[in-house]
């Protein structure tokens, strides 16, 4: 079945008929919680057969969290040009941090229903593993440099680092009442993990 997807992910049909799934998905959790979303649902939402739509997933619960995925990834790009932590001072990098972070906290509060009925779904290692790497990427890119230390050395504090600050994420988006109320205040508190985290850490 991997195999055959994989040799369609090429498709302009195949690709359209997933983004109508994701889609849909993503218009359906706005208002009901995953458990009250079927596979019949989503596709007549969709535009979609439900053979069409196990191309794609086996559940909704895998849709629903693909769907997360993709408006995180859309909300939230990557950077740019990514420049060595270890050429940042303190304060430039803080600063840098909060930019990047900033954005992504706005989007999680503007959408909190959506992303507490994925949250609440959610079970195994295997989607906490893939939205820590997305958080490494996205929110904590080059913000911990081992220096002369090995690459993989620098690539497990990242992850560390990414770990503890999707947790802080996760209780936050969850929680029933905001706590800190502003997005602004996560962005400066997860650069302040950051700064207190990063190796040698000091001005120039």
């Amino acid at each position: 079945m991997n195999e055959l997807i994989s040799g369609k992910e090429g498709d302009p049909r195949f690709q359209r008929s997933r983004a109508s799934i994701i889609g849909a998905v993503t218009s359906l959790m706005g208002e009901l919680p995953i458990e009250q979303l079927s596979i019949t649902r989503v596709v007549e939402t969709a535009g979609v057969t439900r053979p069409t739509f196990y191309q794609h997933f086996p559940d909704v619960l895998s849709a629903a969290q693909e769907a997360a995925f993709v408006r995180l990834a859309e909300a939230f790009p990557g950077p740019r040009e990514p420049r060595a932590a270890a050429r940042l001072r303190d304060g430039e990098l803080h600063r840098r941090i909060v930019a990047q972070a900033s954005p992504v906290f706005v989007h999680l509060a503007e959408h909190r229903p959506f992303y507490q009925r994925v949250l609440a779904a959610a079970a195994g290692v295997t989607f906490f593993d893939r939205l820590i790497a997305f958080v490494a990427s996205r929110m904590l890119p080059e913000t911990l440099d081992a220096g002369e230390r090995a690459h993989r050395f620098q690539e497990d504090l990242t992850t560390v680092m990414a770990a503890g600050v999707t947790w802080l994420v996760v209780r936050w988006v969850s929680s029933e009442v905001l706590q800190p109320s502003s997005a602004a205040h996560m962005a400066t508190q997860v650069a302040d993990i950051a700064l207190a985290l990063r190796p040698g850490s000091g001005p120039e």
